[in-house]
């Protein structure tokens, strides 16, 4: 994988998107006002409103009666974040400390000037933590070629194949598929000799990212990219065409009724209830597969990797399958830096990993000594070696990132949700998708 390019990409794509967040002046009251500035003994940390952040706030106490630090957390939903961030940057406002979002960001972040290189830091807090206690495809996004290490990972994910072991053995179906041609002829052999009662495969079909999250993995599986090679929109190139085309095939053959209006919901829903063989998604939905009090098929689950349809899969670089952490980065306008980078150690530190696997949905972790720790194991043993393989295939330029990702996230999605309903050939889909985006993206 290049790096430097992924972080290139993002530069030019988020220093796009302050420029256009710093003319608008309407919003410039938001920023200020709303979050306490940091001083003295406060830290202000502005993150996502998800489980990891609640069992830091649980945790929080702890850690202000041992250090004396004030800490004020400021949430918001992840959809939320960019804009407020980057306005925070592009006004050199020191209003937030600490943020919390994902490496499609950091990395533009720490290239605009906007975060700092934490290894000057690191000693200062070695009680906590240390950058070599992260397993290493976690921290490896957060560091550069010379040296620099900008963010501390919180949490992360990569995507899997999940499938029935019951169903593959009851029908003669020996193993998980290994090209997409088995994946298809696995899908038709368990929804034909199952007269229907079981659909062959589902998928997230709902419109933007819901189905494009996992569908970028079919079109990595096919060779294709969102970008050619000089960095150009690409999304109508015939491996692009390809794995849509298959994609529709394979769900409106074998999918389950109504799944052109499947989100992460349903589609969890639908696999962990019985209804289908198999699924693609994340692997943050192994813990909802084995959970034996909402699960039907807790202990008849298999991980494996997302299969290819080229013939010469890539061992690295051009994965089909993701890579996405989410970390703590310390603002280069705070004025509390020291105090803020001890927060960071603690908030990323084995005693509070180990409470969040203890007391929530924790899969995602980011220490190596939790993810190999015995109360893991206990609770994810059967995808504990998937997740780790997955994860150092992880493919950190899977989405398409920065100021553009969302307009060509939404305008896929739709051509994705018009080829499986029928209304266009995938052809023509992606031709409109490529043609729209020259124009948006200009």
């Amino acid at each position: 994988m290049d790096r430097n390019r992924a972080h290139t990409r993002t530069l030019m794509r988020v220093g796009a998107m302050v420029g256009a967040t710093a003319l608008a002046a309407t919003l410039a009251a938001c920023s200020s006002g709303d979050s306490t500035t940091a001083g003295g003994g406060t830290v202000t940390f502005f993150a996502e409103d998800i489980s990891y952040t609640d069992n830091i706030k649980a945790m929080l106490p702890e850690f202000e009666k041992e250090t004396g630090i004030d800490v004020k957390v400021e949430t918001v939903p992840y959809s939320n974040q960019a804009a407020k961030i980057l306005l925070n940057f592009s006004q050199k406002s020191d209003a937030y400390d600490v943020v919390f979002t994902d490496n499609t960001y950091g990395s533009g972040y720490y290239e605009s000037g906007f975060v700092e290189d934490l290894s000057q830091y690191e000693d200062s807090a070695s009680d906590f933590n240390s950058f070599d206690q992260f397993y290493e495809p976690y921290i490896a996004p957060m560091t550069t070629d010379d040296g620099a290490t900008f963010g501390l990972p919180m949490y992360g994910e990569s995507t899997w194949l999940m499938y029935r072991t019951d169903l593959f053995e009851q029908y003669g179906i020996d193993g998980p598929p290994t090209t997409m041609d088995e994946l298809m002829a696995n899908a038709k052999t368990i929804e034909e000799q199952s007269n229907g009662e079981i659909a062959g495969i589902t998928l997230r079909g709902a419109p933007g990212i819901q189905s494009v999250y996992p569908w970028s993995g079919f079109l990595r599986a096919f060779g294709g990219d969102y970008y050619d090679k000089d960095g150009n929109i690409a999304v109508n190139a015939p491996e692009a065409v390809e794995a849509a085309a298959f994609w529709a095939d394979l769900l409106n053959d074998y999918g389950p009724a109504g799944v052109g209006n499947f989100g992460w919901e349903q589609n969890r829903i639908a696999f962990t209830q019985g209804t289908a063989a198999m699924t693609i998604d994340a692997t943050a939905n192994g813990p909802y597969n084995e959970d034996a009090s909402a699960s039907t098929i807790a202990g008849k689950v298999g991980y494996a990797a997302i299969p290819y349809a080229i013939s010469d899969p890539p061992t690295s670089g051009n994965t089909d399958n993701s890579l996405n952490v989410h970390a703590l980065y310390l603002s280069k306008f705070s004025k509390n830096k020291e105090a803020a980078y001890k927060f960071m150690a603690w908030a990323t530190s084995e005693a509070v990993q180990k409470n969040a696997v203890e007391t929530s949905e924790a899969v995602g972790v980011t220490l190596t000594d939790v993810l190999n720790s015995d109360e893991y194991a206990a609770k994810y043993a059967p995808f504990q070696e998937a997740v780790l393989s997955q994860l150092k295939t992880g493919n950190l330029e899977y989405l398409p990132a920065g100021q553009d990702a969302n307009t060509i996230i939404t305008t896929v999605g739709q051509s994705l949700s018009q080829i499986l309903a029928g209304e266009k050939t995938a052809q023509e889909a992606m031709d409109a998708a490529q043609e729209a985006l020259e124009s948006q993206l200009q």
